[in-house]
């Protein structure tokens, strides 16, 4: 029988003459060396759980999270823009998409085959590199955003269109008629998952992001759980007894002396990976929020690791 391979490491001869630049390249760790620069601190120790969103400009935690580029965490960033009348911005041209969710005033998404109008509700995921543009109408815009820019910036990537990441429009008024059909079937702690038909199995709103505009009725919660994916969410509407609770250990399905966030319009929380979490609606009006998680990545690697605290 043939032997598989010819490598033999402890028999080779002098080394090789390399002058090569790809050899001067070469770096190797041991063990110890490796774990000593894998031992970063969780999510949870360097971010706050909780930030109002401002006016216009970036949430950026580089310099918390050591990165060259700017992130909110370590695969999105996320932002407020306002733009003035007439005032026009390209969006997602470093990105390898975007999901933008529109506050305030009016205004439109240009891209090279048509013109969408965008009003308050309105929701948009648009493809990066694509030479989209948002311009203001008479009273200006100002929208909210989630991007993958920071995972692009990582890779050092380069984004190619193709039909798994469309440019995609929910009005406010679609948005309405669903959560108005999921009230009628007395759903009340669910929402809208949103999604394009370029992705039909994955039933993600990009390859990479999730998105998922989540109501909770009075009285309904998210169970306590987990998943590997962080997750970015605003809040459109807090109500006025909405909280979440995150820690950890986990005992008989709750959380140990958990940290409490209190919920309020315009409040961008941020919940860690892997960390025990749950959302709650003890008010008595409906709350609403726009999540948005770098998931399509662990979905496709089977790694997203959904777990409810009281399946345990």
């Amino acid at each position: 029988m043939n032997k598989p391979h010819q490598i033999d490491y402890d028999h080779l001869g002098p080394a090789r003459a390399n002058s090569s630049v790809a050899a001067s390249q070469a770096v190797g760790y041991c063990e110890r060396d490796f774990l000593n620069v894998a031992k970063v601190p969780p999510l949870h120790k360097v971010l706050p759980p909780a930030i109002m969103m401002p006016e216009s400009g970036l949430v950026d935690f580089s310099k918390e999270l050591g990165l060259d580029w700017p992130a909110t965490m370590p695969n999105l960033l996320a932002g407020n823009n306002k733009l003035g009348a007439g005032e026009s911005t390209l969006v997602a041209e470093t990105a390898g998409a975007l999901v933008l969710l529109v506050l305030d005033g009016s205004g439109a998404l240009v891209s090279q085959d048509e013109t969408v109008e965008l009003h308050p509700g309105d929701i948009a995921l648009v493809p990066g590199g694509q030479g989209i543009r948002a311009t203001a109408g008479d009273t200006g815009l100002s929208y909210f955003f989630v991007d993958d820019s920071p995972l692009v910036s990582y890779l050092g990537w380069k984004v190619s269109p193709t039909e798994r990441s469309a440019f995609t429009h929910f009005p406010a008024e679609l948005l309405k008629e669903k959560l108005d059909e999921y009230e009628a079937a007395g759903i009340t702690a669910s929402g809208v998952f949103l999604s394009h038909a370029g992705l039909p199995e994955e039933k993600l709103a990009t390859p990479h992001l999730f998105a998922h505009l989540n109501r909770l009725m009075p009285g309904a919660r998210n169970t306590v759980h987990a998943h590997a994916a962080p997750a970015l969410t605003y809040v459109i509407h807090g109500g006025n007894n909405c909280f979440s609770l995150l820690g950890e250990p986990l005992v008989d399905g709750e959380i140990q002396d958990p940290a409490r966030v209190d919920w309020a319009d315009g409040q961008l929380s941020i919940t860690p990976p892997n960390l025990w979490h749950g959302h709650f609606n003890d008010g008595d009006e409906p709350i609403l929020s726009l999540v948005i998680q770098p998931a399509g990545l662990y979905y496709n690697d089977r790694t997203m690791n959904f777990i409810f605290a009281d399946k345990q």
